[in-house]
């Protein structure tokens, strides 16, 4: 099994991946910490799981369009992000919660569909800046908090 594996010539590294993977599982915290420490419903772990998630899939993907041409096959690694990214539209949706004249989640949701992009560029190599994002992201929702505050009695009349 081994001798079968070392056929393949890898683009990145084994560490190369496991750092991808990392900057994703980091980026994912940072997001996820400004949740969990607000109570919300939608936490740390989750975040990690979705930035996790969509590093692996682009990893996966990059790698198997490096590897493909051995076999006479063709992969388009961008067809799997779009893939990911509908798929985090999904999973965002399910965040969003109607009734009672009401739209809820959709902080989460926006945030969810933030956290697979973190994933996706950890994937493509983009660690810290993947990282980087994070922190703007959760720094955006801590900010939102003072607005989080407002009545609807501060709101102008939609007349």
């Amino acid at each position: 099994m081994a001798e079968w594996f070392d056929n393949f010539n890898f683009g990145i590294t084994q560490t190369d991946w496991f750092l991808r993977l990392a900057f994703a599982l980091i980026a994912g915290a940072v997001l996820g910490f400004d949740r969990e420490l607000r109570r919300r419903r939608v936490g740390i772990r989750t975040y990690m799981m979705v930035a996790f998630g969509s590093a692996i899939l682009t990893v996966t993907a990059v790698e198997m369009s490096r590897n493909m041409d051995g076999f006479g096959l063709s992969a388009d690694p961008t067809r799997v992000l779009q893939g990911v990214v509908g798929g985090l539209g999904f999973l965002g949706a399910g965040a969003i919660i109607q009734g009672d004249d009401k739209v809820g989640g959709m902080a989460t949701a926006a945030s969810l569909w933030v956290a697979g992009a973190l994933g996706l560029a950890a994937g493509a190599g983009f660690g810290l800046f993947a990282v980087l994002c994070a922190i703007l992201a959760a720094l955006l929702l801590a900010a939102s908090r003072f607005m989080e505050h407002r009545g609807a009695d501060d709101r102008p009349d939609a007349d």
